[in-house]
């Protein structure tokens, strides 16, 4: 599992990020898991595709490993020519030049690139930016507000960035407007340049301020004695209101009206918003004589609510649609929110799951500990079976938790996410089964060749070791007959010769398949007619052997082994190490039968010890050999430093089926 965090503040942040608007701009704890190539894992890539803001990861070499949907939409890159690709490949997009951004900044690069930004702050972490992308909107450009946070691992080491990204080009537009809009408020306080006007009973214009002329684009003669509706308040309204009587009961009772917004038509044609200030004019006897009329333009502020709908929409379609269960609640653990996958897991239902007390209700010890930790302002998580209060169904899950802060930094609820991960875990399970019936397999394969190599060697030594021996004495006799009647038995005598060879040959490859004094007389004394014949064939090279252990000692199934280890070890001093001395020790110590080959060979590269490069080694096959007899081995070398095979069993019987172990 690798974390986006920083220290103190946690939280889903990171995920979720907060808008520029937003004060509480610490980041918050994150979590994601990777592959085994270092990747990001699906579930995370899947929360990122769905985020509605653009968002990007790069890795700790600074490659692009993700590039959301919204990212795709706003540059016009698809992820197909991004992903994989560094050397700030990904600051093209925006600036048209491979260059360090926001996110490079949050990783320790880039130092130096401030003068690039209108507004660069970091904050623990977190690096928070605002610059102009000439790039964007058709080379029209636009204003961008960035977020970037390091991902961390459990170790706190930095495994790679995460930079959400957003337009604020809008924004930007209604700050501009807001302060100019401030100014009018000043001009209007200091010369009543805000638009007024008075209108009579039946909604005819009496009054026309200058700032009202220039704001609709009419003047005082074109505009008053007529009716406002059809002139610059629309007949009907983009939502279908009828204006008419809307103003026609504004002018009789004003007093219901003291405050109201309505959409507003410029003399161009234009649609505005208006947000109005109504007050009765009356005469002495106190009857509405004119409706006074101030008005300030909301234009901006109606399309930045439009905006934020849109994005909550957004943001309703990914908790509703995700294919993750997503649940929130509240700081006292009750949950106010759930998609309709998190029942779907559940087997429940929205109506008894909302409201469901999750500190008092719950039964898993686990996870409510996960849900506490989380109002206490940490990320948690909790992975394994659950049975589900509500639904009641059991389901492996992995359900993460974090918390969601208000402004002044208080936990105000948590979120969940929730994954089953049933297929996971009986795919798993299934793998598992696979795994061990293969290695009962191999055991077994490995007994039946021990087997027949028994079964080969005795019908050598019995069958033709026998006629061979038989062969040789009849020659024998048939040389000493013809020498005693003068016959020249040289051709006789070459036969001889060969058929001692022969006997000699029978003998070796007997022994090669299974020395039949391992039956006879033991694995110890055939150790040592091992190291014998090994050294009377390679002289160049000394075999000290220490047996500190008793024939009875070792299990009958592990004598096999142990010859077949040492015999391959041997072969490879022989034919690889170089060594002149090799040390073999073989005793029983704490319940177990240890052996310790040491040689002063050439030793080679441990990465042959994958068993993808074996090269001849007969590694793998003697790492296997040793753990299906249910034993432990470690073989240790160095490339000039020699090589060292340790192996032990534990003197106990063998595991069901592992009989085969003795091959």
């Amino acid at each position: 599992m690798v974390k986006a965090h920083q220290k103190g503040r946690k939280g889903l942040s990171t995920i979720f990020p907060q808008g520029p608007d937003d004060s509480s701009k610490q980041p918050a704890k994150a979590g994601l898991t990777l592959t085994p190539d270092g990747l990001p894992s699906t579930n995370f890539i899947d929360i990122i595709e769905f985020l509605p803001d653009p968002t990007f990861v790069i890795d700790r070499q600074g490659l692009v490993v993700a590039w959301n949907r919204a990212i795709e939409e706003m540059t016009g890159v698809p992820k197909s020519e991004i992903l994989g690709k560094g050397g700030y490949a990904y600051s093209i997009p925006f600036y048209d030049l491979a260059r360090p951004i926001v996110i490079d900044y949050a990783l320790g690069v880039g130092q130096g690139i401030e003068p690039l930004y209108s507004y660069l702050l970091r904050e623990g972490d977190t690096v928070f930016a605002e610059t102009f992308s000439p790039n964007l909107n058709a080379g029209k450009g636009a204003f961008l507000w960035g977020k970037a946070s390091p991902l961390y691992d459990p170790d706190g080491n930095i495994v790679g960035a995460v930079e959400s990204i957003r337009d604020i080009t809008t924004h930007k537009e209604a700050v501009e407007s807001l302060r100019k809009s401030e100014e009018k408020y000043r001009e209007l306080v200091e010369n009543a340049n805000s638009i007024i006007l008075r209108l009579d009973t039946l909604g005819n214009i009496t009054f026309f301020n200058e700032f009202a002329e220039s704001f609709f684009g009419f003047t005082q003669e074109e505009i008053l004695g007529r009716n406002i509706v059809g002139l610059i308040v629309p007949s009907t309204d983009s939502y279908g209101r009828n204006m008419s009587a809307f103003v026609r009961e504004l002018c009789t009772n004003p007093d219901k009206f003291a405050t109201n917004e309505n959409e507003n038509v410029r003399r161009d044609g234009k649609r505005i918003w208006v947000a109005w200030t109504n007050k009765a004019m009356r005469d002495a006897d106190g009857k509405v004589r004119e409706v006074l009329c101030i008005g300030n333009d909301i234009t901006q502020r109606k399309q930045m609510e439009k905006a934020l709908s849109e994005s909550e929409e957004k943001y309703r379609l990914i908790f509703q649609n995700s294919p993750l269960g997503i649940f929130h609640f509240d700081s006292d653990g009750i949950v106010t929110a759930c998609n309709e996958k998190i029942v779907e897991i559940w087997g429940s239902t929205k109506e008894r799951f909302i409201g469901l007390n999750l500190l008092s209700s719950l039964k898993n010890k686990k996870m409510k500990a996960a849900v506490m930790a989380c109002l206490s302002g940490r990320y948690a998580c909790y992975e394994g079976s659950y049975l589900s209060i509500t639904g009641g169904r059991l389901t492996d899950l992995k359900a993460d938790f974090g918390p969601i802060f208000a402004l002044d930094d208080s936990v105000k609820g948590g979120i969940g996410l929730i994954e089953d991960i049933s297929e996971r875990k009986k795919a798993e399970e299934a793998l598992l089964e696979s795994e061990n019936r293969l290695r009962l397999l191999s055991a077994k394969l490995l007994s039946a060749q021990e087997k027949e190599r028994k079964r080969i060697a005795g019908e050598l030594h019995d069958s033709i070791g026998s006629l061979l021996s038989s062969i040789k004495i009849g020659l024998e006799n048939t040389v000493n007959v013809a020498k005693n009647s003068g016959f020249r038995p040289e051709m006789l005598q070459s036969l001889i010769g060969l058929t001692r060879h022969a006997m000699e040959e029978s003998r070796r490859i007997t022994a090669d398949l299974r020395p039949s004094m391992l039956d006879d007389l033991g694995v110890l004394t055939t150790l040592g007619w091992l190291t014998r014949n090994f050294q009377s064939v390679y002289p160049a090279v000394s075999v000290k052997i220490n047996l500190l252990v008793e024939e009875n000692d070792i299990p009958d199934h592990l004598k096999i082994v142990i010859f077949r280890v040492v015999q391959e070890a041997l072969h490879n001093v022989a034919k690889h190490s170089g060594a002149t001395r090799v040390i073999l020790k073989l005793e029983k110590r704490d319940n177990l039968i240890r052996m310790r080959i040491e040689d002063n060979g050439l030793g080679f590269d441990s990465s042959l010890l994958s068993g993808k490069e074996e090269k001849g080694l007969g590694l793998v096959s003697m790492s296997e050999r040793v753990g299906y007899s249910g034993g432990s081995i470690v073989i240790e070398s160095k490339e000039g430093h020699g090589t060292c095979i340790s192996a032990s069993w534990p003197l106990e019987p063998p595991p069901s089926g592992a009989e085969g172990a003795s091959g």
